[in-house]
Formats: C-alpha cells, structure tokens, sequence
C-alpha cells in the first residue's frame, strides 16, 4: 500500500508542523484514523492537504489494497474551514456514519467507510487524547459491528465466571449465529453481506443492557454474556431476539433482505465452577440443535 499523505507521529512530530500554510483556515491536527483493517502503526493520517484522493489507482494520495474500492473512490478536501468528503462516482459508494453520501460535511468523529477500509475523522484541540481512545477502540471494538471483539469477549468472559462462583449468582451465554450467511454472500456480494452484519447487531444491540457483553466471536457468529439471570429468561430473551432479527426485512444497497438467527444457551447457577470453554461448548451444542431443527429458532 502506497501513502503519499504524510503519516502523523503525535511522539515525535510537533502539532505546529502539520498545516503551517493554512492554520488559519482548519482545525489544527486535523486527521483520519485508520481503525479497519486494524494496524498497530501508520494508522493517523494527516489531512494537512487542500485534497487528498482515495482508491485503488497508484497515482491516488492514499492508495487502498482494496478490491471493493474503486480505482479513483473519494476524495477529501478542505472549503474554509469544512472537511468535506465527496464521493468520485465510486462502484459500491462512500459511507459516511453507516449512510451512503454524494458529499458531506465532516464532523469530529464521524466514521467513513471506503471499500472495507474504515476511518474515523478527527478535529479539535485534543486529538492525541481522541487518538488514543479511538486505538484503544480499535483494540477492543469489531469497527464494522460496533460490538466488541473476541479478544475483549474472552477478558471480560472470565472476569464474569469468576465472579458468578464468587458470590454465587447466575450467569449466562447466548451463542448468535447468523442462518445461510455464505449464501447471503454468494448471492448478494461481500459488501451487502457487512451491510447485513451490521444490521443484524444493530438491532441485537437495541436490547442489549449495559451490564451485558454483546461481541462478535467470529465471522457470523456473535456472543451474548447476561449476568444474573434464569435460564426461562435467557430461553425468553433468545426467543424475542430471533423475532426481532427475522420480523422484517433488513435495507440494503440492493433491496430489502431477509435474514434470521439462530441461537444456541448456555447457563450457570453459580453454585461449582464454571469455565469458559466449559460454557461456550454447552452453548455451541444447543446452537448445532437449533440449525438442526430448522433455524430461526432458539434452543437451550
């Protein structure tokens, strides 16, 4: 991958040396920050440029290895003191916050999609400490399902086990995966297959408590950790996502789809050890009965 932007360094660079013919004119620091496919360098992306092209093509600024990307995709450019992105009649669009966009205004913190590449734009006074939390973001957060990922699921998984046996409360997993997804991808395209991820977790994650882990532990399959609750209650609450993901069609860029779940519970008492393996077999097992059984449908 070829960058033709300069990379900013916020240890070694001064804020001062980015943008010095137009400080005036933009928010000083201004920058993107690459969060997927997730890098542990060259992620910060000075915009100190009048415009910046995205693509495929070698003679782009910022060059993507991206099939989904278009030779000549979107460009980044400054009006005053707006960022704006404007999409350059890109094959499969510019995303800017989940919604296809012509041209937008940027805001500090918006995310932009390009392809399967995802950025996030950052402009204010406190952009190394904005930096930081969106790589600690990056670290712990799946950037196209917005729920976190296995690595983070693993960590906090545990720390729930031990506590259930600790003081004696119980526990609960709910395995998620998503019915025919392959052939989701075979038939509508990879682009329409994320779209459709990102669907499905953003309608699990409207039920999703902020004392529960919702994070997605491999390509189409997601993980649900609920704490203090009855197995009737976990059964209960697999029953009404699998109505919520299949009661109507998702949009996509090519038309309404359907798309179900299946899902498969695993539950402690908290009385004896658990473990982590121990609970996602348990819970594997009643998601292979639930395909079994016909999908869309949850089993315990």
């Amino acid at each position: 991958m070829r960058h033709t932007v300069p990379i900013l360094n916020l240890e070694s660079e001064s804020p001062e040396k980015f943008g010095e013919d137009s400080v005036h004119s933009r928010p000083k620091d201004a920058c993107l920050v690459k969060i997927y496919p997730p890098v542990v360098t060259g992620s910060l992306i000075a915009l100190d440029q009048d415009e910046i092209l995205f693509g495929r093509d070698i003679s782009c600024d910022y060059e993507l290895s991206d099939d989904f990307a278009s030779r000549r995709h979107a460009v980044i450019r400054w009006v005053d003191r707006n960022c704006m992105i404007v999409d350059q009649n890109s094959m499969n669009g510019t995303y800017v916050n989940d919604q296809r966009v012509g041209e937008q205004v940027l805001k500090s913190g918006d995310q932009i999609r390009i392809g399967h590449h995802i950025f996030k734009f950052l402009a204010s006074d406190h952009v190394e400490a904005m930096y930081h939390e969106a790589v600690f973001e990056m670290m712990t957060v799946d950037a196209l399902t917005k729920t976190y990922n296995r690595r983070y699921f693993e960590d906090a998984f545990i720390r729930e086990i031990n506590r259930s046996f600790r003081h004696g409360r119980q526990l609960g997993l709910l395995l998620l995966d998503i019915d025919y997804f392959k052939q989701i991808n075979d038939t509508h395209g990879h682009l329409i297959g994320d779209e459709l991820l990102a669907g499905v977790c953003k309608r699990v994650n409207s039920r999703v408590r902020n004392d529960e882990i919702f994070a997605r532990v491999g390509g189409e399959e997601f993980a649900l950790v609920i704490v203090e609750c009855t197995l009737d209650n976990l059964r209960r609450l697999g029953e009404e996502l699998c109505e919520l993901v299949g009661g109507k069609p998702f949009p996509s860029s090519k038309g309404d789809i359907n798309v179900t779940i299946s899902i498969g519970v695993a539950h402690a008492l908290g009385s004896a050890p658990i473990t982590m393996n121990g609970m996602l077999e348990q819970a594997d097992k009643n998601l292979y009965e639930a395909k079994r059984l016909g999908r869309n449908r949850c089993c315990s």
